[in-house]
């Protein structure tokens, strides 16, 4: 089979992410039948761990499918048409809730802030005391494409007030970033394998509240017997420990693994490592003469750095240039930002103190190429600060 990496040897986007040579073997175990006794308490036991790093005491489901099925059914299982729904829009994922709002029949409240800036609670506060009928409110914990970090707890807990059903999309933090659905009011929290929890892209993990099972049960006409339902995975998966379809197996195994390596280091000792590592990129990229993209760094993400495009840069150029010549592969492709931002990715298995040195060295000598004016090094040293 061809080499699609070719020369990338670092892989420091936003997510897919790199995966541990433990997950690595373990998804290349050989395949099982997924009713065979040995599989479902593989399933359960994974459950049982993820409910850990979810800090949850609630349901949690596994859904079979890249985490934007996740997202999509957290709305297709809540909504009746005509249903209002506050979409908190500060990034291009938090403006997508509303599509699927949309397109499931519901109405959008929009409450949008600008993309450099995380949403203010009291705004929230004062769109639900002038809006009638909220149903639910959508969050992201960390909108991937501009780097931001949203107070969810304040947000949820506040919308919990009134009585509001409150859905997370924590796919790029949960597993790097602290997060307690149970204490801090989330309804639905939805993560993705390909991110923090540094598996491929195939499963979408998510807990459930008591209050949204009754919403979905509720509803006039409760999603049953579709790929989205949420409702059919409690029945089979939390109820009978069993599947409403054939499970992707071999990813389950995987994830089993990955979840595994993050409880032996420990949750607390895994948050810290990804702090400690986005700190080092975004003292680096500022000594460089760089611009993060979120108007603090106390909104920054401890998951992924999203820098402005210095005038006279070429991002793509920039990119290119990186993965060519040192093996080092960012991300741009930012929805309605091209060219105004790149990312570094330092998430999982790839937020390590080793690869934020190499990425910073590539991107120095990169700039020094596009004559961005740039000293060498001096990136570098503020890595170094925190070995």
């Amino acid at each position: 089979m061809k080499d699609i990496r070719g020369r990338i040897r670092y892989l420091m986007t936003p997510g897919p992410v790199e995966i541990s040579p433990r997950t690595l073997q373990a998804l290349s175990l050989p395949v099982t039948h997924h009713y065979s006794p040995e599989f479902i308490e593989l399933f359960q036991g994974t459950v049982g761990k993820l409910k850990r790093i979810f800090q949850t005491a609630k349901d949690l489901i596994i859904m079979q499918g890249e985490a934007v099925v996740g997202l999509e059914a957290a709305v297709a299982n809540i909504l009746n048409p005509g249903d209002r729904v506050l979409v908190l829009d500060n990034g291009p994922y938090g403006a997508w809730f509303g599509i699927y709002v949309e397109n499931h029949g519901g109405e959008v409240v929009r409450l949008k802030e600008e993309y450099t800036r995380a949403i203010d609670p009291d705004k929230v506060k004062e769109r639900l005391k002038e809006e009638k009928n909220i149903k639910a409110l959508t969050l992201v914990h960390m909108d991937t494409p501009v780097g931001i970090t949203n107070p969810v707890k304040e947000i949820c807990q506040l919308a919990k007030e009134y009585e509001v059903i409150t859905i997370v999309d924590s796919v790029a933090a949960l597993g790097g970033m602290e997060i307690k659905p149970d204490e801090w009011g989330i309804d639905i929290c939805i993560c993705g394998s390909q991110k923090c929890l540094s598996c491929p892209p195939a499963l979408a993990p998510i807990s459930v509240s008591q209050d949204a099972w009754e919403a979905m049960e509720k509803k006039k006409k409760p999603l049953r017997n579709s790929y989205l339902s949420m409702l059919d995975y409690r029945e089979t998966c939390v109820k009978n420990k069993t599947f409403p379809f054939t499970p992707f197996v071999s990813e389950v195994y995987a994830l089993d693994e990955s979840v595994s390596e993050i409880l032996e280091e420990g949750l607390e000792n895994v948050f810290i490592r990804h702090k400690k590592v986005a700190r080092a990129i975004r003292d680096a990229v500022e000594a460089i003469g760089l611009k993060l993209w979120p108007e603090s760094k106390e909104i920054a993400s401890d998951t992924v750095t999203a820098i402005k495009v210095p005038q006279g840069i070429d991002e793509e150029k920039l990119r290119h240039l990186m993965a060519k010549d040192y093996g080092v592969l960012i991300a741009g492709e930012v929805p309605g930002l091209k060219g105004e931002i790149f990312r570094i990715g330092h998430m999982g298995y790839s937020a390590r103190l080793d690869n934020a040195l190499v990425t910073i060295a590539a991107l120095e000598k990169t700039l020094q190429k596009l004559r961005f004016p740039v000293t060498i090094g001096v990136g570098v040293g503020e890595v170094l600060k925190y070995f």
